[in-house]
């Protein structure tokens, strides 16, 4: 069953079909080292004195103001200055983008709400992640640490006819600093709160004089998380601790003018975090809205440690076999926010890697520039949770995801400044990804998943002593690991073009179009990977058969659910009766009571509910033909500070195909119509840069988990049973209003501002599944047409500042400022009114003093400066914020 998964070694690249706009993007914010002019600049001018300061002006901004699109724009300067490292942190600079934080393989990017996603490696992003030219298939590939940025630019709207794999909600790319032969020695050294160290560096320079230079950085960022694990088995991990080391080497080979190439190779060791198990429980509520009991079977903790009162008013004692063990329901509740910490015996952290090389060649001809970028990336991804308690209920459960992507693009683009601009090219990329999921059961999970029925018929006397039913109740799932492994194989190929049309001086049309398909093959197998102590209590066989890794059936024997042994047993299935009965009771089966057979039977019933279904080998394709992308978009200049622009762009993200126990279900293509109306401005003396447009986004068959029925489980309890996969919802739309700008204009100071205004409703979905707290109404599922979609807020807004003062000769003391404030979302793609978050903001800051060219800076950071702690509800449990406040020293300079 395993699967071999090769690992190229490629190399990767800096991008090159937004360098043009980076650069005029970028000149809105200041570099590391500089300060801004006590007054406005005059037309023109270059540089002008600060005291001992030298400030370069910022040049003007004609790219951006002729780029038809909804862009942001971050520089790597502003990022360093408040330690903004990670996806989550850069997201907070940009209107109208959020990062879904889950763990290393559950987050994603969304876009004017548009592209949360479960844990789904089926289905590709919506807001596509760019990293140095490299397109990446998931989301997860850039969930760790950025360092040694350029910067960072975020397109809203449907993308792709420029080059790369293309998003249908919009594109976040991340530059990093290239190698020059310019020598270059930079360092960061920063020590903070819980023990945290992070180191970076870059090097860099000429190997050969005008042939040959390099850069390397590398980052090391360690340090506990706010919440301790009081009963860890391994003593040393903390929830949301900080373990990642990374590192990138660069090579630039210029054997002519006309020439280049860029390889470079990327790794990021093996390390271990604890991303999951920060559950805080709350009381859930005893009864629905209807008066009806909310937990029927008596298997939630409260039932478990504080007994049940059933429906028919019968009440239930606590289960011995836990409320004898020192914990209480009220130990249970709330523990993480109480004391800090949190209480479970097993959680080993999530295991995470990456390998990455680019190859990017750049041949520049007389009229046009052929480029070619290769890219590989390899992620692996394991996780080992626990159940969040001290009891041994679950070993070794989680999932593990090893993924190799590998790309290569051809483009070629003419010297621009004629009638017509373009860009076409061609793209490929293949994927292989091998997800498994693993589940292991320990000697306290048959009395944890059993009901209450169950519980009770085995913790009894049966005739013999009562023990015998404890044992039955141990022995049904300890030991027990199951396995299910998915392979995904993935071809995706497009032919793009992307043309600007100079009518006249003012006036431009850019027109643009891609045509992609898309291969896809899915297979799935699920078996019992060890059997533990309970095997004999197997039974024969379930709808879709029973098997051991190797095919092999699982050696248990047939019978009904009162214990009655079934017709058509072999001599060896009746054996190993006789050896249950043997080793429970003491006599062979036929001999058994009939409370006794019960109890067997019951045991049998725990075990297979956690054995669920297998199968060998289920297996199904997806071919996706055209996915067209394009883009039409007239740009007029009204004068030198002034363009307004309209534009249309159209996007189709591709279907998949996935197993849902033993067939396939498929998941309809996601369609995108943008409609956009904007400006780009230069105002006050450019001093102001204001930039604002108007979105409609249309969707069909927008793409994210849904609720379906469990025909398998249905079957197995006797009462329909529902499973979280990946499907569609009809319709959704998003709309609204989108403003990005920068002040310059006081003395000494820069303000950055971007703010959206977003509504995102789904506009049609009917059979959307029920929430935890209207799982009583009597439909299966509900029509939540006209609702807001989960991770939407309407409000984003994020503002900066930053103040530069010469002091004390050649000094200059800084201090920057961002605020990001979020208004009211819900987290839940089911849109529990338990799992709201209330509006908040999250501050950065830092202060500090250094010189006034590159040198030596001392620093003060305060990261969520004001401690907010919002979070949702939640109807069983809710994560509290991972990341309170926290203050670090940072040392910055040139060697």
């Amino acid at each position: 069953m395993k699967t071999d998964i090769p690992q190229p070694r490629v190399a990767q690249a800096a991008p090159l079909r937004h360098l043009p706009i980076a650069a005029a993007l970028l000149a809105v914010f200041a570099q590391p080292h500089a300060g801004w002019a006590q007054q406005a600049p005059e037309p023109g001018a270059d540089e002008q004195s600060l005291g001992t300061v030298t400030v370069r002006q910022r040049p003007k901004l004609e790219k951006l103001k002729d780029t038809p699109a909804s862009v942001a724009v971050v520089s790597g300067a502003e990022l360093d200055r408040e330690l903004a490292q990670d996806l989550g942190a850069i997201t907070k600079r940009a209107a109208s983008v959020s990062f879904n934080q889950n763990n290393t393989r559950g987050a994603s990017l969304s876009i004017r709400g548009l592209g949360k996603r479960g844990f789904s490696e089926q289905q590709d992003p919506s807001v596509l992640l760019t990293v140095d030219g490299v397109s990446y298939a998931l989301t997860q590939l850039g969930n760790f640490d950025f360092y040694d940025i350029d910067s960072v630019e975020v397109y809203r709207g449907p993308t792709g006819t420029r080059g790369g794999k293309g998003g249908v909600a919009g594109e976040v790319i991340v530059n990093s600093k290239a190698p020059s032969f310019a020598p270059t020695a930079d360092y960061q050294l920063t020590y903070g709160q819980r023990d945290t160290v992070i180191a970076k560096a870059a090097f860099g320079g000429p190997i050969v004089e005008d042939l040959l230079a390099w850069r390397s950085s590398f980052i090391v960022n360690k340090g506990r998380g706010y919440y301790s694990n009081s009963s860890n088995d391994r003593g040393t991990l903390s929830l949301y601790n900080k373990d990642r080391i990374s590192g990138r080497t660069q090579f630039l080979l210029t054997p002519t003018s006309d020439f280049k190439a860029l390889a470079t190779i990327e790794i990021e060791p093996k390390t271990t975090q604890l991303q999951n198990g920060l559950a805080n429980y709350v009381d859930t509520p005893l009864r629905y809205a209807d008066g009806s009991l909310v937990d029927r079977n008596g298997t939630s903790v409260r039932s478990l440690l504080n007994g049940y009162t059933d429906s028919s008013g019968v009440f239930h004692q606590p289960r011995g076999w836990f409320a004898n063990r020192g914990l209480t329901y009220g130990d249970y509740l709330n523990q993480p926010v109480r004391s800090g910490s949190v209480s479970f015996d097993r959680s080993e952290g999530q295991y995470v890697s990456t390998k990455a090389g680019s190859l990017k060649l750049d041949w520049d001809r007389d009229d046009y520039v052929l480029t070619s970028i290769t890219g590989f990336r390899n992620y692996t991804f394991d996780a080992r949770n626990d159940e969040g308690t001290t009891f041994d209920v679950a070993k070794f459960g989680g999932g593990g995801v090893y993924y190799n992507q590998l790309s290569q693009e051809f483009k070629v683009a003419n010297k621009p400044g004629g009638f017509v601009d373009w860009v076409a090219g061609a793209y490929l990329l293949t994927t292989r990804n091998t997800v498994e999921s693993h589940q292991g059961y320990g000697n306290d999970a048959g009395a944890w998943y059993a009901n209450i029925t169950q519980y009770e018929r085995l913790d009894t006397n049966a005739g013999t002593n009562r023990g015998a039913g404890l044992a039955l109740l141990r022995d049904s799932l300890d030991d027990l690991y199951t396995v299910s492994r998915n392979n995904l194989r993935t071809r995706s190929t497009a032919l793009y073009g992307n043309t600007t049309w100079h009518f006249t001086d003012d006036f431009s049309l850019v027109t643009g179009l891609r045509f992609g398909q898309e291969r896809r093959n899915s297979s799935t197998w699920a078996w019992v990977d060890k059997n533990g102590v309970g095997s004999a209590l197997n039974p024969a066989s379930t709808q879709y058969g029973l098997l051991n890794k190797d095919g092999s059936g699982l050696g248990g024997f047939a019978a009904d659910a009162s214990g009655t042994l079934a017709a058509g047993n072999t001599a060896s299935q009746l054996a190993v009766a006789d050896q249950v009965a043997q080793r429970y009771y003491g006599v062979n089966y036929a001999d058994l009571t009939a409370p006794q057979r019960l109890q067997i039977a019951t045991a049998r019933a725990i075990r297979l509910a956690r054995i669920n279904s297998l199968f060998s080998g289920v297996s199904g394709s997806l071919k996706d033909h055209a996915l067209p992308t394009a883009i039409i978009s007239p740009t007029y200049r009204f004068d030198e500070n002034l363009t307004g622009y309209v534009s249309w762009q159209y996007g189709e993200k591709a279907g998949s195909v996935l197993q849902v126990n033993d067939h396939n279900k498929t998941v309809k293509p996601e369609r995108t119509n943008d409609f956009e109306i904007g400006f780009k401005s230069s105002l006050l003396d450019r001093t102001l840069t204001l930039n604002a447009n108007l979105f409609l986004m249309n969707i069909r068959d927008y793409q994210q988990s849904v609720v379906e029925v469990d025909a398998y489980q249905t079957a197995l309890q006797g009462s329909t049973q529902y499973v979280s996969v990946q499907g569609n919802a009809q319709k959704v739309q998003s709309k609204g209003l989108e403003v990005d700008g920068v002040y310059t204009g006081l003395r000494n100071v820069q303000l950055r501002f971007s703010a959206s205004y977003n509504d995102a409703q789904y506009k049609r979905f009917t059979g959307a599944g029920k929430p935890s707290e209207l799982t009583y109404l009597p439909a299966s599922f509900l029509d939540q047409s006209g609702k807001t979609l989960a991770g939407a807020p309407k409000y984003l807004v994020n503002l900066g500042a930053e103040y530069r003062l010469p002091v004390l000769g050649n000094k200059v003391f800084h201090a920057s400022v961002n605020n990001a404030y979020t208004t009211r979302y819900n987290t839940d793609e089911l849109l529990s009114e338990y799992s709201w978050v209330a509006a908040h903001s999250t501050t950065d800051f830092s202060v500090g003093l250094g010189t006034a060219r590159k040198g030596f800076d001392a620093s003060i950071v305060v990261r969520n400066a004001f401690d907010d702690r919002s979070h949702e509800k939640g109807w069983t449990s809710y994560e509290p914020n991972p990341y309170p406040r926290w203050v670090g020293l940072v040392f910055t300079g040139a060697l």
